[in-house]
């Protein structure tokens, strides 16, 4: 198994890369015992994690590859990289100077999303009351009277609170008729990333008892809100993740990050998608739309490749 060089988070850093390319983020995919393969130049780098699934091997690089220049040449060092070690097919989330003509080029085959392909970002240079201001009605109500309804947020290290936020996401898994990883990879994912400083876990509560709690991960400048749930009937009553995320936000802005990413919302607002109720509560903080390429996969064996495809059509994941 390969390890990234010490330094490079002063590449991604310069290239405005996600925290899923991370050292940190290659760390917790080691940790789950994924192989990392990585590239890089001045202009742009990639770093994916080998995935296993019915007799295929492919790799998975999130959110990347990342290029400010020379998208091209990123996407055929991937490639050569597959083809010597054997993958199946690679699975990529192309970000910055790589464009889908490059990408139609090389046989990539657009698929569903992984990671979001659309998010909300709010930059953290405004002031307060900039931010303030850019809130729906909705949410600065619910702000506002957080105290007279007695939600208190904090963040957490507690074993306790750690066990409460897994309770909250199966209860959000069960009321949303959805599918979360395994404890076991959040428990992983905060093993490795906590004592970096890398992730933190805010937890909001109403006289002591937990009602919604969301993991940050901290990266570049960049506040992500990654995974939050919530006790359902309590949140109704309470309104507690409101208030969470918005004490998060301004907890990143005074710590002197740039942006808070809030990780998916559904495409020019579709009331439809599955994406719906989430978009609406994130768009209430305001900020602006930022779209990216996708998801696509890059076929290297077509035999398998194809009978893969197949398959997770049948599970309606094509």
């Amino acid at each position: 198994m390969e390890h990234l060089p010490n330094d490079w988070d002063v590449l991604q850093k310069s290239l405005q890369a996600s925290v899923l390319q991370s050292q940190i983020w290659a760390s917790v995919q080691e940790a789950v015992g994924r192989s990392t393969y990585f590239q890089w130049s001045n202009h742009w780098s990639w770093v994916g994690f080998e995935h296993k699934a019915r007799g295929i091997r492919y790799l998975v690089v999130p959110s990347g590859p990342t290029a400010r220049l020379k998208g091209s040449d990123s996407l055929q060092s991937i490639m050569k990289l597959a083809e010597s070690e054997g993958f199946d097919f690679v699975q990529i989330e192309p970000m910055g100077a790589i464009t889908a003509e490059q990408l139609k080029s090389i046989g990539a085959i657009k698929v569903a999303e992984v990671d979001p392909e659309h998010t909300q970002i709010i930059d953290l240079a405004k002031t307060e009351e900039e931010l303030r201001a850019d809130l729906k009605s909705g949410h600065r109500n619910l702000i506002n009277g957080a105290s007279r309804r007695g939600v208190e947020v904090s963040i957490t290290s507690s074993a306790e609170d750690f066990e409460s936020f897994l309770g909250m996401l199966r209860d959000t898994a069960k009321r949303a008729k959805v599918t979360f990883y395994p404890n076991k990879y959040y428990r992983d994912i905060y093993k490795v990333m906590a004592p970096k400083g890398s992730i933190k876990l805010y937890i909001a509560k109403v006289d002591g008892q937990p009602i919604a709690a969301a993991m940050f991960y901290d990266y570049g400048g960049t506040r992500y809100y990654s995974h939050s749930g919530a006790f359902q009937t309590l949140n109704r009553q309470y309104k507690a993740m409101v208030y969470l995320l918005w004490v998060a936000l301004l907890d990143a802005k005074q710590l002197g990050y740039s942006k808070i990413d809030l990780c998916g919302v559904a495409p020019n607002d579709d009331s439809g998608h599955k994406w719906a109720g989430l978009t609406t509560f994130k768009k209430g903080y305001g900020g602006k739309t930022v779209s990216y390429l996708g998801t696509y996969d890059i076929p290297i064996n077509k035999s398998k490749y194809k009978v893969f495809s197949f398959y997770r059509k049948l599970r309606g994941r094509g």
